[in-house]
């Protein structure tokens, strides 16, 4: 949990993020994984997946240092090209942020080798992806959330826009995970920003009572707002909608929550909010 992050002091956590060599990999689409990484003083672990046939005889991942040009076919070479390309990228990015970078290069299934990197190390594991996924799209975002399990959260990050009105905001769903959110939301905001809350219910009732239990748990934090957000109603993408006109710098929101419900609406938020959304596990 988020909770455990917060409350690790030593270099005992990471980011994994998930290179996609086919979609853009840019400065500004790795600027959140970055922040999250330097927010929990962690590294960033790069994992680069070959899904074609395995032909480095089972060997399910391994870490690289300079991946040299063998004699290989036009398609295999293009894709390491590719690779290396994002991973200097990343290296700069981490230099310019202050953040320890490593590097991983599996085969197969990229869900199963993302699993089973998070559960060889931990005590947590956030996997970063710097968008909807070129091969699979948001069904492969849906097997990611259903089957890692040793991932204590997930990061989309996309194409932030560089003009934000708003900070950091929080959708609350249930008062029981928001202080480990607020924390996340605390370490993610620049200093003297104000954290954003939005309470993430469907019925009044319900609204009323998440609200109630938040102003509780925030009562001495100044540095916390409640946007003026009323019940969705259970209107498909309303909360993606409120969230957009926010124009916020980061989301945070509960995983397996109603707000980014599966892979399909994550996807959809991302592209319509413009910003990075964290789910807290």
């Amino acid at each position: 949990m988020i909770t455990h992050v917060a409350e690790a002091s030593e270099l005992s956590g990471r980011v994994v993020l998930w290179l996609d060599p086919e979609a853009r990999c840019t400065p500004t689409v790795l600027d959140a994984p970055l922040r999250l990484a330097r927010a929990y003083d962690a590294e960033i672990e790069t994992i680069v997946v070959d899904q074609r046939a395995d032909e480095s005889g089972g060997v399910p991942f391994r870490r690289i240092g300079h991946v040299g040009l063998p004699d290989i076919p036009p398609v295999a070479y293009r894709f390491q090209l590719l690779a290396q390309r994002c991973r200097r990228v990343v290296e700069d990015a981490g230099r310019t942020h202050k953040v320890k970078v490593r590097h991983a290069l599996a085969q197969g299934d990229a869900v199963d080798r993302i699993s089973d990197m998070c559960l060889m190390r931990g005590p947590w594991n956030i996997v970063a992806l710097t968008g909807t996924p070129s091969v699979g799209g948001h069904s492969v975002i849906n097997a990611l959330l259903a089957n890692v399990s040793g991932a204590t959260g997930f990061l989309l990050c996309g194409e932030a826009l560089a003009k934000r009105k708003t900070g950091v905001v929080v959708i609350v769903e249930d008062g029981d995970r928001l202080p480990s959110m607020l924390r996340a939301a605390e370490r993610l905001s620049q200093p003297g920003a104000v954290i954003q809350l939005v309470i993430g219910a469907e019925t009044s009732a319900e609204h009323a009572e998440i609200e109630h239990q938040a102003r509780l748990l925030t009562a001495d934090m100044p540095a916390v707002a409640f946007a003026p957000i009323g019940p969705t109603f259970g209107v498909p993408g309303a909360m993606t909608e409120i969230i957009a006109r926010m124009k916020p710098s980061f989301v945070v929101a509960r995983f397996g929550g109603t707000a980014f419900a599966d892979g399909r609406e994550l996807s959809r938020a991302s592209a319509a909010i413009q910003a990075p959304i964290l789910l807290v596990r």
